[in-house]
């Protein structure tokens, strides 16, 4: 099974009323409580710098918090590996956001009033390895309790959802979140279809729109036979899901079939990268590696500058 795309989510997390969702069932904060989803716009603009554009895609959302003229950012950064520069990265996006509210704004010296808007930052994370990044920023600067509140600091709040959200915890929310992350988590075939059976069995809150935006999301971020399936189930009514999910079993033994054979190819390719890297050591000639590992003159070079040779 592929694992998320962050186009897709990007996508998926576009939609406000998922947005807030996410927001509301797994945030504990004030903020949150009054947001309603005609109070966001979305930016449609990105704030990472060319520094990281080969990294994840980013999303702002501008809200009214109850109704007030109070207007704030929402920065909502996608991750699927472990990335240490975060806070450092986070701070360069509100900068980025601040710099361009300031200059739109237009703020004279003698304006004793200014205010800016709050930049709330958080990061959705859907890797493997548990995220051990500091969520405090003061964190990484060096020798911080030397200067107290004389140096720049805020959190940001973290979806961890492979590791912080168990699935008994997710099946018992029942909402258009949970269920999103049910299937975002590293989990195999079987038991991607177990779960969108359960889902269509027992998630009875959620609407029909909630249900189009979860389909769209599996149709770009799952590999692709198993997608149209999960989207049949989706789509019937419960008497025929349980039917369905097993008459499914030949993919799943044809999806574990091919992911052997894969693991297998890549374990031949492993063997023949090493046996290179000894016959390089030992100075023999190209035409004899190539002769005994089947690599291609690019890859020979490719591992020769790996070792500098």
């Amino acid at each position: 099974m592929k694992g998320a795309c962050h186009l897709s989510d990007k996508d998926l997390y576009s939609n406000k009323e998922v947005f807030l969702d996410l927001v509301k069932k797994t945030l504990n904060a004030v903020w949150v409580k009054g947001l309603k989803a005609e109070e966001l716009t979305l930016i449609n603009k990105s704030y990472i710098s060319s520094d990281y554009e080969e990294q994840e895609s980013d999303i702002v959302y501008r809200a009214n918090v109850n109704g007030s003229e109070v207007i704030f950012y929402v920065l909502l950064e996608f991750q699927s590996s472990v990335d240490y520069r975060m806070p450092l990265r986070l701070f360069f996006y509100i900068s980025e956001i601040l710099r361009e509210y300031a200059k739109n704004a237009e703020h004279k010296p003698y304006d004793k009033g200014i205010k800016i808007p709050a930049v709330v930052p958080l990061v959705l994370y859907n890797g493997k390895a548990v995220w051990d990044v500091p969520t405090r920023f003061r964190d990484i600067v060096e020798s911080e309790e030397l200067f107290g509140d004389n140096i720049i600091d805020f959190r940001y709040d973290l979806f961890d959802v492979n590791n912080k959200y168990s699935k008994e915890e997710l099946l018992k929310n029942k909402s258009i979140t949970s269920a999103i992350f049910l299937l975002d988590q590293k989990i195999e075939p079987k038991e991607f279809l177990d779960r969108i059976k359960t889902i269509a069995l027992f998630f009875d809150s959620l609407n029909e729109k909630e249900l189009q935006v979860l389909k769209h999301w599996i149709e770009n971020s799952v590999e692709d036979r198993l997608a149209k399936e999960a989207v049949k189930i989706l789509s019937s009514s419960k008497g025929e899901v349980e039917n369905m999910v097993a008459s499914n079993a030949f993919i799943l033994t044809e999806m574990e079939k091919r992911a052997e054979a894969i693991g297998e190819a890549l374990g031949e390719k492993r063997k023949s990268i090493e046996m290179a890297r000894e016959m390089l050591l030992e100075n023999e000639p190209i035409q004899k590696i190539k002769k005994y590992t089947k690599l291609l003159d690019e890859e020979i070079e490719k591992i020769k500058s790996e070792m500098n040779i």
